[in-house]
């Protein structure tokens, strides 16, 4: 079996699935939305309790909202928050970059000593590439779970108005109509 095939298949069964997300099409955009935005915050570890907690208050929803923060993981972390904190860095003015230097004690003190200005620069540089994300991400979903939605109800009606021929009885065969 090829990979491709493999990864291709598993794409196609999580579309599927999320495509069964119970909401309007509009809480489950905006719950989609919310997880991204949150994904790009320097909250990693803690991003599934923020959002599901806002989207508890928002009545958006939570599935969706867990979804959109799985775009931080251990794998995507370093493709985002080396952006983020690059653009973040830029826009306070930071002169010198925090770079890691190594796995020595004094290393990691001169990282303490300047995590207030990297979680700052994180910050901000995710909400300045988390919001435009987060604004894609709800209008594509917004747009696949209306379209989604509008092809179950068309199938729904269809089906019904089949089963309400199959039915009703012919009009000659009533004993009304008959006298």
């Amino acid at each position: 079996v090829r990979w491709s095939a493999m990864i291709k298949a598993k794409i196609k069964w999580l579309y599927d699935r999320f495509l069964k997300i119970r909401g309007t099409p509009r809480e489950i955009a905006l719950g989609m939305a919310l997880g991204l935005f949150i994904g790009f915050s320097p909250t990693m570890g803690l991003q599934i309790i923020i959002g599901v907690f806002i989207a508890s208050l928002l009545k958006w929803s939570k599935i969706a909202t867990l979804i959109g923060v799985q775009i931080t993981n251990p794998i995507t972390a370093p493709l985002i928050y080396s952006p983020t904190y690059y653009i973040g860095a830029k826009v306070i003015g930071l002169e010198t970059m925090f770079v890691f230097k190594g796995s020595d004690l004094s290393s990691l003190f001169e990282m303490i000593k300047q995590a207030p200005q990297i979680f700052l620069a994180l910050t901000i540089g995710g909400v300045l590439i988390g919001f435009p994300v987060a604004c894609i991400g709800y209008a594509v979903v917004y747009r696949m779970m209306k379209n989604h939605q509008k092809k179950l109800k068309e199938l729904v009606l269809t089906g019904s108005q089949r089963i309400g021929k199959k039915l009703k009885p012919p009009a000659n065969t009533r004993k009304e109509d008959k006298k």
